[in-house]
């Protein structure tokens, strides 16, 4: 299992490596300086399957916005 996720940076399609245990923190592209957020999570230890229960209640929120404002952008922004 890596110790990171990759991911792009929306502005200028740089490929950036996160750390899988950070979460909800403001992070800055370092080629182009364009702000985003990476997405929040709480960190897996893989223990238990009701800390996984727990941790899918406290990220679907985030999840659920992050859709919502996806849809918005695409339909009515477009």
């Amino acid at each position: 299992m890596t110790d990171f996720t990759v991911k792009t940076c929306p502005k200028c399609g740089q490929q950036l490596r996160f750390p899988d245990n950070i979460g909800g923190m403001l992070m800055a592209c370092p080629s182009c300086g364009h702000k985003f957020q990476s997405e929040f999570k709480l960190g897996r230890t893989g223990k238990s399957d009701h800390r996984n229960v727990l941790i899918n209640v406290f990220e679907m929120p985030y999840r659920i916005v992050s859709r919502i404002g996806r849809y918005f952008r695409k339909h009515f922004l477009s």
